[in-house]
């Protein structure tokens, strides 16, 4: 490294402590204030202390030699020495309490920017593994690191003023004295600053490791994997995988202590021989000279706090030096920048009239080299329900996301009633596109939020809306029936939650899009969870056209498809066909093979069922439907595994 490099590195060092002073200062100014003037006020009492005691030991010298004018001398230097160590003591604990609050503020003020800077993200940059590491790296050191940063720059500021004050009253004793002082808790912080930058290092490289055993001890641990890895039995390979991450982290740590043991042994004692040497040379001073055998007591006083000073100075710059290093992790992610969304002027309309117009579209995934979607084209008219059926991989999921601009097409663009959709108002786009997602939330809210949560931005949000989507989706006599109603919390994660089944939160997802004043639905699997009679029930809401408004439907079963005014049919990312579903049987393509290859499986669990019904007696209401389709036969797991269907 060039001399002007270390010079500009070293010019640098101080910024991310100033950075956070300045923070501090943002979220609590008078807190701010009164711990740096404290801390100044702290760090020149202990020059008081020493001269007062060097004035105590020559006042009982004299009373020992037999000068009893000074016992009341005596008395009021005890007394002085009180007033200061009691002084020192409460101004130490007004210091801590101030800290307290700025630390308290300082972290909760950057948690928010982290969270703040994470919800501006694009999709694509949150589903980026580099850009996961760097937020659990600045999630995990922002709620104490900066805190620590604080309290070091303000323990540091006092040793400073100590140092001073101290170190001028030693070297007007003798000079070797004060250096001898000074160096000697040198080689102990020299480790300390080593090993903190052995340790940042070896951190910094298990972010992935973290995620790794995040993901095992939740296996482990939450109900919505616990029933599948008891139902497999697959507790001894969580348990492999989480023990081989933990003798992984467990070993290198082990290595690493015993590495800054080695390091540490030699610098503790050379640490000690210096102070052994600074406390010699004193009384060596002393006994030689008359003068200052008085004084020996206060220079021993003022040796230890010399190096009390320095060790708590050097510990706070290492201690700065390790923590800068690790908030380099907060500032990392919040200097990564948002992708860049182009944004327009143009408000998103109530009403589509001429539909949503996919011009050669394309869409790659960061990283890969396969196209999602490749050149497709076609036009999704308003009042029609269109499906989006294909083989897995086909890109339906992916075409659902582009509409609301959660993905950007790699190529092409995608415009409604012939405006491009990077022109219009980002807000005013996503609070007219309602999605319900195959990979739904569960929010453990109460019940009346789950719902209201798909209008938080509309100007009405009455509770007359939440009831209306819950009665839609066949939910409100079942919430009624809870022990708060709409007020009654979702979920089991907190104090007094009522579990739902995978079917009742599906629903209430459906709400969450059905309550929503949307332009464009897109349903994506939205009835895989249900039962065969609701999804029946169900299914009819879901798919009524509305006029001016785009419906898209992308579904597995066929008893979903087959209440579409459309199909369209994907494979590998292109659009293979269109048309309704008599149309396309009549092609005998892609979609009657899918068609006829599920419709094959329901038959064959039809005629098993009329033979066991034979002796167990009449099939279940609403197991059967139009066009030879039982709705919801054939299983989610099933279609996947089977034909493919998605």
């Amino acid at each position: 490294m060039s001399a002007r490099s270390r010079l500009r590195r070293l010019a640098a060092a101080p910024r991310p402590v100033l950075t956070v002073l300045g923070q501090s200062w943002r979220c609590d100014r008078s807190g701010t204030a009164q711990v740096l003037l404290i801390s100044l006020v702290v760090g020149i009492l202990p020059a008081w202390q020493v001269k007062t005691t060097a004035a105590f030991a020559t006042a009982l010298l004299r009373t020992a030699e037999g000068s009893h004018e000074q016992v009341r001398g005596i008395l009021f230097y005890l007394v002085v020495l009180a007033v200061l160590g009691l002084g020192s003591q409460l101004l130490s604990l007004l210091q801590n309490r101030a800290m307290q609050r700025c630390q308290s503020r300082l972290s909760a003020h950057l948690a928010d920017e982290i969270i703040s800077r994470a919800s501006r993200f694009t999709l694509s940059q949150v589903e980026d593994p580099g850009v996961q590491d760097s937020l659990q790296r600045a999630v995990r050191e922002v709620a104490y690191r900066p805190g620590m940063l604080l309290s070091q720059l303000v323990q540091a500021a006092t040793p400073v003023v100590t140092f001073g004050s101290v170190g001028a009253i030693l070297w007007t004793l003798d000079f070797r004295i004060a250096l001898l002082a000074m160096i000697a808790p040198f080689p102990t912080v020299v480790a300390q600053i080593l090993q903190g930058r052995r340790t940042h290092a070896l951190e910094h490289g298990r972010s992935e490791e973290r995620r790794r055993i995040n993901y095992w001890q939740h296996l482990a641990s939450q109900p919505n994997s616990m029933k599948e890895v008891l139902a497999f039995r697959l507790a001894p390979v969580v348990l492999t995988n989480h023990r081989q991450l933990l003798a992984r982290i467990v070993g290198a740590d082990l290595r690493m202590a015993n590495r800054n043991f080695g390091l540490a042994v030699p610098m503790v004692v050379l640490t000690a021989l210096l102070t052994v040497s600074a406390q010699a040379t004193a009384i060596l001073v002393g006994s030689s000279d008359a003068r200052h055998v008085a004084g020996l007591l206060a220079v021993i006083q003022a040796i230890g706090m010399l190096q009390a000073s320095m060790q708590q100075l050097f510990g706070s710059v290492s201690g700065m030096y390790v923590n800068q290093l690790y908030l380099r992790n907060v500032n990392e992610f919040l200097a990564i920048e948002q992708a860049p969304e182009s944004q327009g002027e143009v408000t998103f309309p109530q009403d589509i009239v001429g539909g949503v117009e996919f011009r050669d579209v394309s869409f790659s995934y960061p990283g890969s080299g396969r196209r999602a979607l490749d050149r497709v084209s076609f036009t999704l008219k308003p009042g029609q329900v269109t499906a989006i059926v294909g083989l897995n991989g086909a890109g339906k999921s992916t075409l659902g996301k582009l509409i609301g601009r959660l993905y950007e097409p790699t190529e092409g663009s995608i415009l409604v009633d012939g405006v491009p959709l990077a022109d219009f108002r980002l807000d005013s786009l996503r609070d007219r596109v309602s999605y319900v997602f195959q990979n739904y939330v569960e929010y453990q809210l109460s019940v009346g939020e789950n719902i209201s949560l798909g209008m938080v931005h509309e100007a009405d949000r009455s509770a007359e809306r939440v009831e209306a989507a819950a009665r839609e989706v066949g939910m409100h006599e079942h919430i009624t029936g809870l022990p708060q109603g709409y007020e009654t919390q979702a979920g089991k994660l907190f104090t007094g939650g009522v579990e739902f089944s995978g079917g009742q939160w599906q629903r209430l997802a459906i709400a969450r899009s059905a309550v929503r004043s949307a332009s464009v639905r897109v349903m994506d699997e939205p009835t895989a969870a249900l039962d065969t009679i609701t999804e029946a029930e169900l299914l009819d809401t879901l798919t009524a056209a509305s006029a001016g408004r785009v419906s898209l439907l992308i579904a597995h079963r066929f008893s979903s498809v087959l209440r579409a005014d459309r199909v369209l049919v994907f494979d590998r990312g292109r659009l293979v066909e269109d048309g309704d579903h008599q149309e396309l049987m009549r092609l005998g393509g892609l979609y009657a093979e899918m068609y006829e290859a599920q419709n094959a499986g329901q038959n064959a669990g039809q005629s098993a069922g009329q033979s066991a019904g034979q002796s167990a007696g009449p099939h279940e209401p609403g197991s059967s439907a139009g066009a030879g389709v039982a709705p919801g036969a054939v299983s989610k797991a099933g279609t996947e595994a089977g034909t493919g269907v998605r």
